[in-house]
């Protein structure tokens, strides 16, 4: 669970898939994540466009506008009608001091999960501080600290952390971001391993070594990782908005992942002068979270860190970071040859908002409700078919933390971009003429503080990490960490205290002190269809001048979706099984419809209660002709509302409730999975009532996923991901229409209203065989009462059914297909190796989890730090049913596309290798015991899982579900060696091999 921060509340919507996902490196021992290049090479744009207007300069006559800055003054930022700044208090409960050497560390006890501790090591330095010619290199130190320091040289550190059951992959260890460095270890709690981890801190900060073989030895890993962030569409878009946000600071030309050029000329030297100039004890904290002793951690710092001195003179002085307003409109064009929607996105950028206390915290609170409440008036318009877009979001461009930059993100046609554009304006102006409403206000209200009233219900099972991301926060920003309690109460305070006249003063003064920055994206070929730059300044400056009418009021709605029914008496009450646990122990309730219920309590997540709900059947059932409105039945029903709500209103009955529920169809199953506040779940019972007997299938929603999945319908080379993950599916399967990702287009063309309801009746309608789970901080007696009322009165119309068997058996030797797809200069490749079986024994779910964590192992340091062209292979090893058991192995490893057969080449050869070659003890101990560490703890999702499995499927019952964490001890080595020959064989497997267009 997430404890939602004020500071941090911007919304992240679509736009943060081009943003924020974008602003950070995020990695493993070198790995990295979500971090696309800097500037836009020139051309990006058509030519008719030129140079677009930049944030920091007022429009000239050249682009149509003579004098953009005849506005209404409006409110003075912050636009704040209580301008109050109390400071909170923070948490007593952590921890702190400075060592002689001004090292600052953070220490808090907490026993969620337990067994455990979170350690960090902050550093308050990320790109922006480097210096010199290459970029790239912050990001590249981090990379180095993990290939070697004095105690741990070369990777013997990744051997040493895994010995004890750390996990390694990509986005668990590190991340490098415009701004900071921070390096987490989570470790078991026992004082010798903490101190291990300490040491590891320790080392990351002063002993570094930089070997120039493992730098240049390590490029190759980087420059793999620069593709996959850089190389798609979505990198690209990133070098756009950063060009318009970052243009002219101190930012510009510093994105964390660097160029290409400079990754492949970086040298030691280079990186060993950042790290001596910013890797200091003055400069660096450390945060210790978990089931830990205080006392005995704070002497352990003291030990490892005391004796820490800087290696430069004084810390050098930052860049300024600070953003001035912007002084005029921007805009740019994104054409794509990979980009497959039309989307437009108006910001309105700010500089950040910053206080001493609760006044920056209540100016975050207020644009998160604005933002909520436009992007509801928007949605309604859609749900009405009145708008011309297809879909809304809210969006950000708050990439560093100066800036503050949220978004209106639309999703439209060619035809629609300039209506949209318009319709976006128009919104913005008519809050800043109109204001809001009472009900706006109530909703948007209701909906922010549902998430604190889960955060704080929840206060008691808080996690290690959440608490550990507060404090780097407070290290890096000076933001507050008060209790939880305490800030659920200033929260709660602030919301009952607003006003409609503090929304409308707030969005006013964003309105008047900023000007809209457009970002339109829209395939490379119909970038001559949309309008030039003169016009899109032209009307983000008239905008100003519009006189927008206030929006009709909304039709009263009711505060529940549905009476509560009369109640149906349970037939029989009972256990699942006899062998439970005492955070396991489900109880199943049975009634006359056929719908078993099953309540499992546990106190994991105070506050949270999860649900899985499933029927066998599936698509299996559906009738050929269906086949393509199964496909996408369940995105479109879920979008569409329900009952007499579309989905605007139905949005707004549920805005002050925390639930979370999505439906599936697949090939043999169909269901719903999510979660709520243990307070808000009467109103979830209330929405799977009316999913399963008033569904509703708007054309609204439907028009939605024709224009979401069209174009990689029509071309999957657009779609790297989806290419291949449709070959696979294809030669797996042999094109069996219901394991299909991508139809053709013109199966595509027969999705309709009719199939996806007749679709949606047939498969959800039939209550006789449904089975409801439900694991959490829930009461049985009151889940009974509920559950007897909602579910135990749906009705029944054809009884228990079963699945038919559609999956063609697997290749029975090697398939190899080549896609091509994607413009940027990375590929990939895919293995699939399945093996039928008799069944899965408690063993075979042990030694796949076995196998997964020593393949893993073994293929990054063959395939990424020998061969040294990868970022991150991924391997995993599982058991499923499909419908009859099988056991599989899937990998997937980039690579530049040229060396993609020596991949497979390495990948095969490391099996075959498994196959002949005993296992080395500390390969198969250091595997072992990362499972054995796994195994230590359990969530509701895995409870869920076991529940339904065990009632759906007749090969997976819970005994072997519980059997198994006791099963891990019997295995040995031979095991896993004779696993391997008998279930990955590598003259039977399918690849897919990636290359660019």
């Amino acid at each position: 669970m997430r404890r939602p921060r004020l500071h941090r509340a911007r919304r992240r919507g679509v736009a943060a898939a081009l943003a924020l996902a974008c602003v950070a490196t995020a990695c493993t021992s070198g790995g990295a994540d979500g971090v696309p290049a800097t500037s836009p090479e020139p051309g990006t744009a058509p030519a008719d466009l030129g140079d677009s207007v930049s944030s920091t300069a007022p429009p000239t006559s050249s682009d149509g506008v003579s004098d953009v800055t005849g506005r209404d003054a409006g409110p003075a930022l912050p636009g704040l009608v209580d301008d109050t700044d109390m400071v909170l208090s923070n948490d007593d409960a952590v921890r702190t001091g400075v060592l002689d050497n001004g090292l600052r560390y953070y220490i808090r006890a907490n026993d969620n999960p337990g067994g455990k501790a979170d350690l960090r090591l902050v550093v308050r330095a990320g790109s922006v501080d480097e210096f010199g010619p290459s970029t790239g290199t912050a990001h590249f130190v981090e990379h180095m600290l993990f290939n070697g320091t004095e105690r741990f040289p070369e990777n013997e550190l990744i051997d040493v952390l895994r010995s004890f059951g750390a996990s390694f992959g990509p986005d668990i260890n590190a991340y490098t971001s415009f701004d900071e460095t921070v390096y987490s270890l989570v470790v078991p709690n026992d004082e010798s391993t903490v101190e291990l981890g300490l040491e590891v801190l320790a080392q990351w900060l002063t002993a570094a070594t930089f070997d120039p073989d493992e730098v240049v030895a390590e490029r190759g890993v980087v420059l793999d990782e620069w593709r996959i962030r850089t190389q798609t569409t979505s990198g690209r878009l990133f070098e756009i908005a950063a060009d318009m946000y970052l243009g002219g600071s101190p930012y510009a030309g510093r994105t964390p992942i660097g160029t290409e050029s400079s990754i492949a000329e970086l040298e030691a030297d280079e990186l060993r002068a950042f790290y001596d100039r910013w890797y200091r004890p003055d400069n660096v904290a450390v945060v210790i979270v978990g089931d830990i002793d205080v006392d005995v951690v704070a002497g352990e710092i003291e030990r490892w860190f005391g004796a820490a001195v800087p290696r430069t003179e004084s810390t050098p002085d930052r860049p300024d970071t600070t953003f001035d307003l912007v002084t005029g409109p921007d805009f740019r064009l994104h054409s794509d040859p990979d980009q497959q929607t039309v989307d437009v996105e108006v910001t309105l950028p700010l500089p950040t908002f910053e206080s001493d206390g609760v006044a920056a915290d209540r100016a975050a609170l207020i644009d998160v409700m604005i933002f909520d409440i436009l992007v509801q008036r928007l949605a309604g318009d859609i749900a009405a078919g009145s708008a011309p877009f297809d879909d809304i979001a809210p969006g950000t461009n708050s990439f560093v933390e100066g800036l503050d930059a949220p978004a209106l993100y639309a999703f439209t046609d060619v035809v629609g971009v300039r209506a949209t554009l318009d319709a976006l304006l128009d919104e913005y102006q008519r809050a800043h003429l109109h204001g809001f409403t009472e009900t706006e206000l109530d909703a948007a209200r209701s909906s922010v503080l549902a998430s604190f009233e889960t955060s704080y219900e929840g206060r008691d099972s808080t996690q290690d990490r959440v608490f550990a991301d507060a404090l780097v926060e407070h290290f890096l920003r000076g933001v507050a960490y008060p209790s939880i309690a305490d800030e659920f109460d200033a929260v709660t305070a602030e919301l009952e205290a607003m006003t409609l006249t503090a929304l409308a003063e707030r969005f006013s003064a964003r309105w008047s002190n900023s000007w809209p920055h457009v970002i339109i994206s829209v395939p490379e070929a119909q970038a001559d269809q949309m309008p030039g730059r003169e016009e899109v300044i032209e009307a983000a400056s008239a905008a100003y001048e519009r006189d927008v009418a206030p929006r009709e009021p909304m039709r009263d709605l009711p505060d529940e979706l549905i009476e509560r029914p009369e109640p149906a008496d349970p037939v029989t009450i009972g256990r699942l099984t006899d062998q439970g646990w005492a955070l396991f122990d489900p109880i199943v309730v049975t009634f006359g419809n056929g719908v078993r219920v099953v309540l499992n309590p546990n106190d994991i997540v105070t506050g949270e209660i999860f649900v899985s709900a499933a029927s066998p059947g599936g698509s299996s059932l559906v009738a050929d002709a269906d086949v393509v409105d199964a496909l996408f039945a369940d995105e479109i029903v879920t979008a569409s509302g329900v009952g007499d709500f579309n989905a605007a209103e139905l949005a707004q009955i549920v805005a002050g409730t925390d639930i979370e529920l999505t439906a599936y169809l697949s090939p043999y199953r169909e269901g719903f999975g999510g979660s709520t506040a243990a307070a808000d779940v009467e109103t979830l019972l209330q929405l799977l009532r009316l999913y399963m007997t008033a569904p509703r299938v708007d054309r609204v929603a439907l028009d939605q996923v024709v224009a979401s999945y069209g174009a990689v319908v029509s071309d999957p080379s657009l779609d790297p991901a989806a290419a291949r993950d449709d070959a696979l599916l294809d030669v797996r399967y042999d094109a069996e229409p219901r394991y299909t990702l991508l139809p053709s287009p013109s199966e595509f063309a027969t999705l309709d209203v009719d199939g996806v309801r007749r679709v949606w009746t047939e498969r959800f309608g039939n209550t006789g065989d449904w089975v409801f789970a439900f694991s959490g901080d829930l009461d049985v007696e009151e889940m009974i009462e509920l559950t007897s009322s909602y579910l135990g009165t749906l009705p029944t119309t054809l009884g228990e059914e079963t699945w038919i068997d559609v999956a063609p058996s697997p290749p029975a030797d090697v398939e190899s297909v080549d896609v091509v797809a994607g413009s940027g200069d990375t590929g990939s490749v895919t293995l699939l190796f399945t093996s039928p079986v008799a069944g899965i024994e408690p063993v075979d779910r042990a030694l796949t989890d076995v196998v997964t964590a020593l393949v893993g192992a073994r293929l990054a340091a063959v395939v990424r730090e020998e061969f040294g062209e990868t970022y991150s292979p991924f391997a995993v090893t599982y058991f499923t049913t499909d419908p009859e058991p099988v056991i599989e192995t899937y990998v997937n490893v980039t690579g530049s596309p040229d060396r993609l057969d020596e991949i497979v080449e390495l990948v095969v050869g490391e099996f075959k290798n498994l196959r002949t070659e005993p296992l080395a003890a500390d390969e198969f101990e250091r595997a072992f015991a990362e499972i054995e560490e796994q195994y230590g703890f359990v969530d509701n999702g895995q409870f869920l899982t076991a529940i339904i499995d065990d009632l759906v499927d007749p090969f997976l019952p819970v005994e072997g579900y519980l059997a198994q964490y006791t099963a891990l001890f019997d295995v040995t080595d031979a095991d896993v060696s004779a696993f391997v020959v008998d279930h990955i064989t590598p003259d039977a497997h399918i690849e897919v091999i990636v290359t660019p267009r």
